[in-house]
């Protein structure tokens, strides 16, 4: 077929409050061109970016002009989208309770055992939804549904009636983000053999995988079941009325299994369907009908970003006018400072909004403290007594800001009033940072807002860190209008602070009306060291004070900061003294997500935190380096959504053992020059060496032939260093083991591919092509000889398209994919662990199928069925195992030969055992 250009697409800018068509101002023969992800030479994703001419003789986008019909209604940064429809349609569900697709009862929807995957891209993973069922309360037709909202439920009926109904469910978060497309699965085993019933959770990117994640743990339930087989059809996105809502977002493809017997009985894909049509019959005979407002459609965003900047242009003639733009993702807008960050510390304080903090971080020429609260108006902390603080000269943390000294020869007070919170007389605590207290004392007062009188005494909390007493006290003064009274309210002998280390220290106090005392409680480095009562019922804090006393001759001056002050609700005393260290040990995931928080920018993660890499303590940075840095470490991508002005962050667990997004068959003619595969050592890294921010170092290195083509005996010595935020030292030399690992590939590489979307022989893949994103893997079949005889996978690291009305190009940016595929127990196809060495015994013709293997590595050959077929490579040729005997170093293998194509005869050469 001849493929029209350019395509079907979409420009909308926004204003007024919404997205408006402008794509008739698109100017064709120029085009549109996009770029995306890690350019070919980077190593860190780029701001998305594109360009564009807009005609702009109607005058509109001359933004300076008040005739201009869209004055004061764009500017810098105006929100755009691009958009272009291609490809054989998915559903799309608007969220309401009427909108479906269905199919009527069908003899193959009947199965024993439940098996149901499902791949989608929703709006929220949260929200409580429907995804599909064959459910019909008339006739007691109800068979099962499966729903989705703080986690998977799987919800079916043993005799089809409601009251039989039956419900197993995780509460676990979806390992996806808004829009991203995930495949969820659940299966029902009816009996486990053990008296029992069994319903498991997966998910994976796709739902071809060969591959399936576990979600949260399997749900075990009592007694053997079954699921009721009766005349209800299977819909897709309606609401039965088990949750609120029907699906809102994409399903791309959907399957049936009967787990009992392994057979496939629905396999949606849409790959029969037009888009905006009603209804379609798949490749298996089903009729599918779409329902109330479901969509079949194929709208793909290619580019969701914002315009920089409106430059009119003209002719000579001053007739043709036009305006070229060149929209940019949000991190183009977000990395236009160069500011580092605050400390984790600093930031967390101020998003947390304390009712006061004086940091302490001042410049070395202040004369008071300045609140970190805006818009107070409050005096800041000022000094009496003898002598100054030394100020930018202390040091509480290295990756703290530095903050104030007490020098020798010092004894002070500072005062400051605290803004007046409604909340706070309810409760309040108060902080200190503090480090390097080792001779003297430090004590922080609050004073609450008590009258003063005889009837309502004015309380003073006062928490005194006693350095030559190795204790701190909680005291309190209560004074009113013709006395007043001290009471001491605990000593903690050995706190355990008085070191150069940093520490946290936290007095709270609650109000315990209608009785009249009040509780405190004394939090050291965010652990609870002591509590108890006062008889007096405290108000919210007036000011507060900050005293010291330093002796004349020392080598030991404490630091101090971040006195803050925060209502009952404020952070725990445990967070606070997490931030203070720097989040050390927090996932890159959870890294991620918090500073995007924090930055107020939106952001999502792929996968699950916890299976992200731990990291070290977070440095001043700027706000993009900062995720650079996480991205380093983890070996994943953090970039910009496709299709929405947010962030979002690919880690490296989820590159593995993945299914390919896309399949390119080079002998059909698909893939278009330029084609130029490279057998070069530009990524080799064969002797790798991970430094530890802060800690100690990991190194390895592959050193002699045996240990591949690509070792320093072979090649030469590739040394690489990098320096990565982790969390503790064991993981600088997994570290380096991991990047030795991907620097030793031995293999083409093949940077970038480049695909002609108007060759009709590619149009049957546009959907695949526009779904693959950064991450996603790209497989090449059929290559020529000259590449070796094996499949070759790419990872992508990021693409550039072009659309024009003579060209629509799409080249991905590429990275090998084979160090990804990685042991996983219980995974076909990646549970198989190679010996330390095999070799032919002796040689074989080229029609054998019995192997002679001499094992050199140490470990024999499993012999148990159960653990074949596996594939081994010798010279080149890949050979698959369907028996094995032996039980010394010298094992039998039977094979099937030739399976790549490769016919040839072998002398004794090493196996090669891939994964």
């Amino acid at each position: 077929m001849m493929v029209a250009l350019p395509p079907p697409n979409l420009f909308e800018l926004y204003y007024d409050g919404s997205f408006h068509d402008r794509t008739s101002d698109v100017r064709a023969p120029v085009g549109v061109t996009m770029s995306r992800g890690v350019p070919a030479e980077g190593t860190r994703a780029q701001p998305s970016a594109a360009d564009m001419l807009l005609d702009n003789r109607h005058g509109d986008y001359s933004r300076r002009n008040p005739m201009s019909a869209l004055w004061g209604k764009i500017g810098s940064n105006t929100p755009m989208r691009y958009s272009v429809y291609a490809g054989h349609p998915y559903l799309q569900l608007p969220g309401d309770t009427s909108a479906a697709l269905a199919t009527p009862d069908s003899a193959v929807l009947g199965v024993t055992d439940l098996d149901i995957r499902v791949e989608m891209a929703l709006d929220s993973y949260t929200n409580s939804q429907e995804v599909a069922s064959r459910f019909q309360l008339a006739g007691n037709n109800c068979s099962w549904s499966l729903l989705l909202g703080s986690g998977l439920q799987l919800v079916w009926y043993p005799d089809g009636t409601f009251a039989s109904q039956k419900v197993a469910g995780i509460a676990v978060p979806m390992p996806a983000i808004p829009r991203q497309r995930i495949a969820l699965r659940v299966v029902l085993d009816v009996n486990d053999g053990a008296g029992g019933h069994l319903v498991t959770y997966y998910w994976a990117p796709t739902i071809d995988a060969t591959v399936w994640i576990p979600l949260g743990s399997a749900t075990s339930g009592a007694g053997t079941t079954t699921v009721f087989d009766g005349a209800a059809g299977l819909q897709l996105g309606t609401n039965t009325g088990l949750v609120g809502t029907g699906l809102k977002g994409r399903v791309y493809a959907f399957q049936l299994w009967d787990g009992a017997t392994g057979v496939r009985k629905v396999n949606l894909n849409f790959s029969t369907a037009e888009a905006g049509g009603t209804s379609f019959t798949d490749g298996g005979g089903l009729v599918w009908t779409k329902a109330g407002a479901a969509v079949l459609a194929n709208r793909h965003i290619r580019m969701a970003g914002e315009v920089p900047a409106w430059p009119p242009q003209r002719d000579v003639s001053g007739k043709d006018r036009t305006v070229p733009i060149t929209p940019a993702g949000i991190t183009r807008r977000l990395d236009s400072g160069n500011k580092p960050l605050e400390s984790a510390y600093l930031r967390f304080i101020r998003a947390a909004g304390p009712v006061e903090c004086w940091p302490l971080t001042d410049g070395a020429q202040t004369t008071a403290a300045t609140s970190l609260v805006a818009g107070t108006a409050m005096p800041p902390l000022f000094s009496l007594g003898r002598g100054p603080l030394q100020w930018a000269e202390g040091k509480v943390a290295d990756w703290v800001e530095p903050v104030a000294l007490i020098p020798p020869s010092t004894d002070a007070t500072m005062r400051g009033l605290i803004p007046a919170s409604v909340a706070a007389a309810s409760g309040w605590s108060a902080d200190l940072a503090i480090s390097g207290l080792v001779d003297g004392s430090v004590d922080v007062q609050l004073v609450d807002r008590g009258a003063g009188t005889d009837a309502d005494n004015r309380l003073g909390f006062t928490f005194d860190m006693d350095a030559d007493g190795d204790r701190i006290l909680v005291s309190v003064v209560a004074a009113g209008a013709t006395s007043s009274s001290s009471s001491l309210l605990t000593t903690l002998n050995a706190p355990g602070i008085f070191d150069e280390l940093p520490h946290h220290i936290r007095l709270t106090v609650i109000p315990q009306p209608p009785s009249s005392n009040s509780a405190w409680t004394l939090y050291v480095d965010g652990v609870n060291r002591d509590s108890g009562t006062y008889a007096v019922v405290a108000d919210a804090p007036l000011s507060a004070r900050l005293g010291w006393f330093q002796n004349a001759v020392t080598s030991n001056t404490p630091s101090v900061g971040f006195l803050t002050v925060w209502t009952s609700a404020g952070p725990t005393a445990a967070s606070m003294y997490t931030a203070l260290l720097g989040f050390q040990g927090e996932t890159a995931g959870s890294r991620f997500l918090r500073l995007c928080a924090e930055q107020g920018v939106p952001a999502a993660l792929l996968g699950k935190a916890a299976d992200t890499t731990p990291l070290g303590v977070q440095q001043r940075e700027t706000f993009l380096d900062a995720l650079a840095s996480i991205a380093r470490a983890d070996g994943g991508y953090a970039l910009e959504q496709r299709d929405e002005r947010m962030l979002f962050f690919r880690p490296r667990c989820t590159l593995y053992n993945q299914p390919p997004a896309l399949t390119l068959d080079f002998s059909f003619g698909v893939i278009s020059e330029p084609f130029r595969p490279l057998d070069d050592e530009q990524l080799t890294e064969n002797d790798v060496t991970v430094m530890r921010i802060g800690g100690t170092f990991g190194r390895a290195s592959r050193e002699t032939i045996a240990e591949g083509p690509l070792s320093v005996e072979a090649i030469g010595r590739y040394d690489e260093e990098h320096t990565l935020s982790l969390a503790d030292d064991s993981q600088a030399l997994q570290q380096a083991g991991w990047r030795m690992h991907v620097g030793t590939v031995d293999g083409l590489r093949y940077p970038q591919i480049t695909l002609d979307l108007g060759n009709p022989r590619v149009w049957p893949l546009i959907r695949a092509i526009y779904l693959a994103d950064v991450g996603d893997k790209i497989r090449l079949t059929n290559l020529p000889d000259d590449d070796g005889p094996e499949n070759v996978d790419l990872i992508i690291r990021g693409y550039k398209e072009t659309i024009t009305a003579k060209k629509w190009t799409v080249t991905f940016t590429c990275t090998p994919a084979a160090p990804y595929d990685v042991l996983q127990l219980d995974a076909p196809g990646y549970a198989c662990l190679g010996t330390g060495g095999s070799q032919l015994a002796s040689g074989v013709s080229s029609t054998a199928t019995s192997l002679s293997i001499t094992v050199t590595g140490g470990t024999l050959w499993s012999t148990a069925a159960g653990d074949r077929p596996f594939d081994i490579v010798v010279g080149g040729e890949r050979m698959t195992v369907t028996n094995l005997t032996g039980a010394s170093s010298t094992q039998t293998f039977t094979v099937t030969r030739s399976v790549n194509g490769v016919v040839k005869a072998h002398l004794a050469i090493p196996l090669a055992i891939p994964l």
